[in-house]
């Protein structure tokens, strides 16, 4: 151990890192191990993971992680690793066929949500989760199949044929403009590696020709027990449990002579790596600037000294986003939004990421020189010390939100951490350890000791500059020599020091006289209707002079914060110009709060633990808000504000509109016709088509925004304010009295009524059966999309909400049987239901996938025939029982969630009607004859709209 200690504190040393720190608690101490895990490695080579946990209860996670990737296949294997792993559900050893997906269903474990896998470049995991622990047969069997994952894949060439067809359709699903533009950034970001070259879907020319010899030969050589781990995670009998994978798994025969796993790296560079991005499909125009930062070396990720680093990143990441708040704000600014974030290549390296967005497709050059500038401008001088100090108390304030957050986690969470320790050495750490940890390492890192760690991961080194750009701009892109040649005038150019905008606190000018609660009472059942039963108590109305609502339900088992929803009618539906409502909607983060603009807000709220949102619903004008108690004044001072303090900036103003004009002048591209299109189609009335015009937006002015404000915002009469959480009433009361019953009305007199009237907006549907196939043009994509819809006029009930939603889950299944696993023609079907409630009452199923456009018209008719089929015959008791064990479960773990008072009693007002809350009780009166009704009415509707988008 002193040895390793030894060997950790002279690698910090040679790293130019220092940091201050006492005997007690020393950088090179290990971080400790989670100690409730039982570890053990079977004489086969096989690790093992088993933890006892009751969140939830009754249930338990099986995992098997095998340590191999993509990364190991050579190049004529590219694509076998994810292509085992959908022959990991198609026949084992003691499952043969579909016979594992059919035995757990019938107890509630549902293949996709419950039982999936995974394959990256350096590790393939496969899962059965929230399994029932109901009886003692189950955890065998779960464990029968964790054992046929390790070695006893069946890979037969029947089924390997039928899963070809899917995984081309998974490949085909990817091939759109946002994958390929996310796969061409991390080539570059590994270029000179073997990551670059091993793209997990693999390639299709070796997809259709992998045999079963090859498959398996690729698996015994890969998923051995000696780089795979077992983890069992639930509420289980660990000592139990151990001895159950002891037995079941000791008969895998280790492994003779096994190929060593090697470990890759990216290779570093010298000069900047200049790539080029482009597509035909994309608008999109920005510029990725990455540095890559190497590891630490595998001893010094098991101790403190992985907490200092990863502190230090965050710490400089938040001073970062900072600076480029300021640099974008600046009038000289060559780039509207500039992102900074951490990330990483794979297990590989590190990395510092910022993507910015030029003022300009013009000015992309420019804008890379801004953003290195900025990073010049640290590494030439540092961060300055009252930016260090405003960057703690934020890494202060994120380490103890988390910590509230996670410190009671669910099994799967720990079975995160089981696979990252197994796969990537990362420690086995609790949450209440992090946490302290983290909390004593922060209070070590000094100023001094900050400044000298940035030059190790702010080097000039190791530099990716990525262009991205639509195909018809390319010729506004920079050379590769221009942009070393920018790069280098950036690194030779001297620097000013940056010097920070001494920080707008919130200044409360005003304390505002109280006003007296007009009348209190206590609201029961009778006043607040709960579809989940649950019983109303300490929950107060009271009635203000100003003609607002305010109800209080004190809850002191939920939530730490208090949280807030305010509502009147409204919404879309107020009686004002649609686009005046859309614009007030644009802009309203965007409006100065007692003089703080948005990002001076932010930073003032990011102080606090406070959060406030305006929100347009289709009835109702909305905001959100949450607040720790220790914050309770300052919210209710900041409430007051958003109501009295409101004011716009010209240079906001002249930001929006220059985005409205440039957004109105962008070319549409195929699919943007193509959605217009559907809009047109699909509804015989919709609202939300209408699109700013020229002449709309130049209209926009500062008078404009603050008489929309104040016609919305300005008068608190009609508002209802629902608080609960760990306050009571009584203490909240006087807050109420000063803050929100002393507003008054500030809105114009002769508009306030806009906000009683309403006009609702809902779009209605056409009817009859309507069709649109469009051929796009220009495109690379090689997919077609479908999306078909039924609908009928259906009564917004329980009855016909719990059979819409049993009646998806079954179709989901025939359709993916018949296209999916019968054809091949597909990766996923997707079906979705609606209860449209306004303005009429209509049951809506939705059914959407992609294909091969070959496919379209075959696929069209295997949908109408499986609906018809259905109201033909009905559904399967099998079928029945299977989708409702399935969401018994769900409901039942739902159960154990927070339960939200805000929402709950804010729905009941607004006569949200939540059947979710009553669907235990709803299950039971499901069956055949229920769901064959169903299916019935939604088939007479004769509506039915089918659109297909696929390349000319």
């Amino acid at each position: 151990m002193r040895l390793i200690n030894k060997t950790i504190c002279t690698l910090i040393l040679l790293m130019g890192v220092h940091f201050t720190y006492s005997q007690e608690f020393r950088a090179s101490d290990l971080l400790t191990t989670d100690k409730e895990f039982k570890i053990g490695k079977l004489e086969n080579g096989l690790t093992y993971y088993i933890r006892k946990s009751t969140t939830p209860a009754k249930r338990a996670e099986f995992f098997i992680i095998h340590n191999v990737g993509s990364l190991q296949e050579d190049d004529n294997q590219r694509g076998l690793a994810h292509f085992l792993e959908h022959m990991a559900f198609n026949g084992t050893k003691n499952f043969p066929k579909k016979k594992l997906l059919e035995y757990f269903a019938g107890i509630g474990v549902k293949f996709g949500a419950n039982i999936n896998a995974y394959t990256s470049m350096d590790r393939t995991v496969y899962n059965l989760s929230s399994v029932p622990m109901i009886r003692s047969s189950v955890v065998d069997s779960a464990l029968l199949v964790l054992h046929d994952w390790s070695y006893y894949i069946s890979c037969e060439p029947a089924e390997i044929e039928a899963e070809r067809g899917v995984i081309r359709e998974e490949w085909r699903r990817g091939d759109d403009a946002r994958t390929r533009m996310m796969k061409a950034f991390f080539k570059y970001e590994q270029t000179g590696s073997r990551f670059a070259q091993r793209d997990v879907i693999g390639l299709p020319e070796i997809i259709n020709k992998a045999t079963p010899e090859t498959l398996i030969s690729y698996y015994h050589k890969w998923y051995r027990p000696d780089l795979q781990a077992i983890v069992v995670v639930g509420d289980i009998d660990v000592a139990e449990m151990e001895q159950r994978i002891i037995k079941r798994f000791s008969s895998i025969p280790k492994a003779v002579n096994p190929a060593p796993r090697e470990i890759y790296a990216i290779p570093v560079n010298a000069k900047p790596i200049v790539g080029y991005v482009t597509d035909p499909e994309s608008k999109v125009f920005s510029i990725r600037i990455t540095t890559k930062i190497p590891n630490l070396s595998s001893d010094a990720r098991q101790t403190n000294q992985a907490l200092y680093e990863e502190l230090t990143h965050n710490l400089f990441l938040e001073v970062f986003k900072e600076r480029m708040l300021a640099a974008a704000e600046r009038e000289d600014s060559c780039f509207k939004v500039a992102i900074p974030v951490l990330g990483s290549i794979n297990y590989a390296m590190k990395t510092f990421v910022v993507t910015s967005i030029p003022n300009d497709k013009k000015d992309m050059l420019k804008a890379v020189k801004g953003v290195l500038t900025e990073i010049e401008k640290v590494r030439q001088h540092g961060v300055e010390k009252e930016e260090f100090a405003s960057a703690m108390l934020r890494i202060n304030r994120q380490l103890e939100t988390n910590y509230n957050r996670t410190k009671e986690p669910k099994s799967v969470d720990f079975v995160s951490a089981a696979v990252e320790n197994f796969t990537r050495q990362t420690p086995l750490i609790t949450t209440l350890d992090y946490y302290k940890t983290s909390k004593e390492c922060l209070k070590r890192i000094t100023f001094e000791d900050f400044n000298a760690a940035l030059p190790r991961f702010l080097t000039r080194e190791n530099r990716i500059i990525v262009f991205v750009m639509p195909e018809s701009d390319k010729n506004l892109l920079p050379t590769e020599d221009e942009v070393l040649k920018a790069v280098e005038e950036v690194s030779n150019t001297e620097t000013e020091r940056f010097i920070p905008v001494s920080k707008k606190g919130m200044v409360f000018k005003k304390n505002p006289e109280p006003v007296a609660v007009v009348e209190s009472r206590v609201l029961t059942n009778n006043d607040i209707k709960l579809a989940s039963g649950r019983q109303i108590d300490s929950t107060l109305e009271m009635t203000l002079d100003n003609g607002a609502k305010v109800i209080w339900k004190e809850d002191r088992n939920g939530e730490k914060n208090v949280n807030l929803k305010v509502f009147k009618k409204g919404g879309y539906s107020m009686d004002m110009n649609f686009l005046d409502i859309k614009l007030l909607e644009t802009f309203a983060q965007s409006y100065i709060v007692n003089g703080l603009n948005k990002q001076a807000l932010n930073k003032w709220l990011q102080s606090k633990t406070i959060a406030v949102k305006m929100n347009f619903a289709h009835r109702f004008t909305e905001m959100t808000g949450t607040f720790e108690v220790k914050d309770s004044l300052d919210f209710f001072k900041l409430l007051n504000l958003y109501f009295t303090e409101i004011s716009v900036d010209e240079r906001d103003i002249k930001n929006l509109k220059v985005r409205l004009l440039k957004n109105l002048a962008e070319p549409k591209k195929s699919h943007d016709f193509f959605v217009d299109s559907i809009k047109s189609l699909r509804y015989s009335y919709y609202p939300f088509k209408e699109e700013f015009t020229k002449e709309y937006i130049n209209s926009i002015t500062a008078a404009k925004l603050m008489d929309l404000y104040k016609t919305v915002f300005g008068n608190p009469d009609g508002f209802t304010f629902v608080f609960s959480g760990p306050l009571s009433a009584k203490e909240a009361k006087p807050m109420i009295e000063r803050y929100i019953a002393s507003v008054t009305n500030t809105g114009p007199e002769t508009k306030s009524a806009c906000c009683q009237v309403v006009i609702f907006r809902e779009p209605k549907l056409n009817s009859g059966d309507i069709q649109l196939r469009y051929k796009g043009e220009n495109l690379l994509s090689s997919k077609a999309t479908i999306t078909r819809y039924y609908h009928s006029k259906m009564d917004y009930n329980a009855s016909n909400y719990v059979n819409a939603k049993v009646f998806t889950y079954i179709m989901g299944e025939r359709y993916m049987k018949e296209i999916r696993e019968a054809r091949g023609a597909t990766y996923h079907v997707g079906v979705t239901y609606d209860l449209i409630r306004y303005p009429e009452n209509i049951a809506q199923i939705a059914i959407e996938f992609d294909t091969d456009p070959k496919l379209v018209d075959d696929l069209l008719v295997v949908l109408q025939k499986e609906l018809e089929t259905f109201v033909k015959s009905g559904p399967t008791e099998k079928e029945i029982n299977e989708v409702k064990l399935y969401l018994d479960k769900v409901y039942q773990d739902r159960l154990k969630e927070k339960f939200s008072w805000t929402s709950a009693i804010s729905n009941s007002l607004q006569d949200n009607i939540l059947f979710q809350d009553q669907e235990e009780k709803l299950l039971s009166t499901v069956n055949a004859k229920s769901l064959q009704n169903f299916a019935k009415k939604l088939y007479d509707g004769k509506n039915r709209m089918t659109f297909v988008f696929e390349p000319k």
